[in-house]
């Protein structure tokens, strides 16, 4: 009875340890989405795409990614608000990749985002971004 006692209390223990894990990693996530914001805002692309992870670059061009934050300026214009809708954090071997949801709201309409981030020790960069939006089609 007392292992079952000790093994629950050890259970415990590391489960509110992975939750403050957790939520310091959120936290610094949503930093990142914030810097991102003020990038995308000051048209600073390259540097948000040297910044990402090597495994974005990999598989991404950087006239591609350029391209695709051009857009998104030029049609949305700035960051008015971003609110975060939600969030997934899957700790694994590779690494941490931690998933924000946003509701943004651009100068120049509205977008549904989706920023997954790679944590590598203390090192969190973009893996991948993914933007929804009418006013890209309609502009």
């Amino acid at each position: 009875m007392k292992k079952l006692a000790n093994l629950i209390f050890s259970f415990v223990i590391l489960v509110a340890q992975a939750g403050c894990g957790t939520s310091e990693d959120v936290k610094a996530a949503e930093e990142r989405v914030a810097n991102f914001h003020r990038q995308l805002d000051a048209q600073d692309f390259l540097n948000i795409y040297n910044q990402a992870d090597p495994k974005l670059r990999e598989v991404t061009k950087a006239e591609e990614f350029l391209a695709l934050l051009t857009a998104i300026h030029k049609k949305l214009g700035n960051v008015q608000s971003a609110m975060q809708q939600g969030y997934l954090v899957n700790f694994a071997t590779s690494g941490t990749t931690i998933r924000l949801n946003y509701t943004t709201k651009y100068a120049e309409g509205d977008a549904q985002e989706v920023f997954v981030w790679r944590k590598d020790g203390n090192v969190i960069r973009l893996l991948g971004y993914n933007v929804n939006s009418n006013a890209l089609i309609t502009k």
